[in-house]
C-alpha cells in the first residue's frame, strides 16, 4: 500500500467516527434575551417575604414575585390593607427589595410611622425600565398593569383602589415608578421615585419618559397624586431627578423633593440614611383612606 492510499484510508475513518458522534445542540443567542426570567428559579424569600407565582395571560405563562404580609394579616381576617409595589433597579431582582426595603417597612410599622401595608416585590426582569419592549418580547409594563395588579387584588385583602396603591422604586425602578405612576394615574395614588434613572434615552420613545407623561396627564396628577422624588447628593443621577421635580413644579403638580446628603448611587445606604423617616410620606399619603372600605 502506498503512503498516499494509507492517508486516504485514515481520512475516511476519521470522518466516519465524527459522523457517529452525537450532535449536541448549542443554545441560540439573541440580543433580545432578557437578563432575568419571568419565573425566577431562585425561590428564596428573605426577611419574612413569601415566594409566589401567578398565571399571566400577557405572556401565557407563570410569573414570580415576592410578597410581604403585615404581621397582623392572619389575626385580622376582615381587615384590608394598602399595597406598596416596589420596583428594583437594573441588574437586580425581586429579592432586592426584601433585603433593603422590607426591613425598614417593618420598623416603620412597629414605630407607628406608617400603617401596616402589603408589599409586592415585582420581578422586573433585570432590565427594560418597566416598559413594554418595542419588539414585544419583554412586555413588563403590561404584565404589571394587566395581570399582576388584578392578581394581587384578587389574592390578598387589598384596598383595591388608587388611593390604596403606592408605587415606589430605586434607579431603574425609580424610572419605572414614575413611568407607571404618571401613565396610569387612575391606578396609583402615590408615586415615590428614588434616584430615578431618568436620563433621556434613544431606545424608548420620548413620550414614554416620565417628564413627558407628566405633561400629558398633568390634569389627572394635579392635586390627586402624592409624589415624592429623592436622590443622593453625590449621585450622578441628581440632575435628572432635579429636572423631573422642576417639570412637575412648572406644571403645578405638587411634589416633595429631597436630596439625601452624602449618598451616591447606593440603594442600601440610601434607605439606611432615610430610615423610618422615609415612611412619614407614605403615612401622609395614606391618611385619607377610609380603612373600613375595600
Amino acid at each position: 500500500m502506498t503512503r498516499a492510499a494509507f492517508i486516504v484510508i485514515l481520512l475516511f475513518a476519521s470522518l466516519a467516527l465524527r459522523a457517529a458522534e452525537p450532535v449536541v445542540s448549542q443554545p441560540k443567542k439573541t440580543q433580545d434575551m432578557p437578563e432575568g426570567e419571568w419565573l425566577d428559579p431562585n425561590e428564596s424569600a428573605p426577611n419574612g417575604t413569601l415566594y409566589k407565582t401567578f398565571h399571566c395571560d400577557t405572556i401565557k405563562g407563570e410569573v414570580s414575585y415576592l410578597v410581604y404580609l403585615p404581621l397582623d394579616y392572619e389575626r385580622e381576617p376582615t381587615k384590608r390593607y394598602p399595597v406598596v409595589y416596589w420596583l428594583h433597579g437594573r441588574g437586580g431582582n425581586q429579592r432586592g427589595g426584601a433585603q433593603m426595603f422590607v426591613p425598614h417597612v417593618v420598623d416603620a410599622v412597629k414605630e407607628g410611622v406608617m400603617p401596616p401595608v402589603i408589599v409586592i416585590l415585582v420581578n422586573g426582569m433585570g432590565r427594560g425600565h418597566y416598559l413594554d419592549s418595542a419588539n414585544g418580547r419583554l412586555p413588563i409594563e403590561s404584565v404589571i398593569i394587566k395581570d399582576l395588579i388584578p392578581h394581587v387584588d384578587q389574592a390578598y385583602r387589598t384596598m383595591a383602589r388608587r388611593e390604596g396603591r403606592i408605587i415606589e422604586g430605586f434607579s431603574m425602578g425609580g424610572f419605572g415608578a414614575a413611568h407607571l405612576g404618571f401613565k396610569f394615574p387612575e391606578l396609583f395614588g402615590t408615586v415615590i421615585v428614588n434616584s430615578g434613572a431618568l436620563r433621556d434615552a434613544t431606545w424608548f420613545p420620548a413620550e414614554e419618559h416620565p417628564k413627558n407623561l407628566a405633561r400629558k396627564n398633568a390634569d389627572k396628577l394635579r392635586h390627586q397624586t402624592h409624589i415624592h422624588i429623592g436622590c443622593g447628593s453625590l449621585d450622578d443621577l441628581l440632575p435628572a431627578n432635579q429636572e423631573l421635580h422642576d417639570v412637575l413644579q412648572q406644571l403645578g403638580v405638587d411634589n416633595e423633593y429631597e436630596v439625601v446628603p452624602d449618598v451616591a448611587h447606593n440603594p442600601p445606604l440610601y434607605y439606611q440614611k432615610l430610615g423610618t423617616k422615609h415612611f412619614e410620606f407614605h403615612r401622609a399619603a395614606l391618611a385619607a383612606l377610609n380603612k373600613a372600605q375595600p
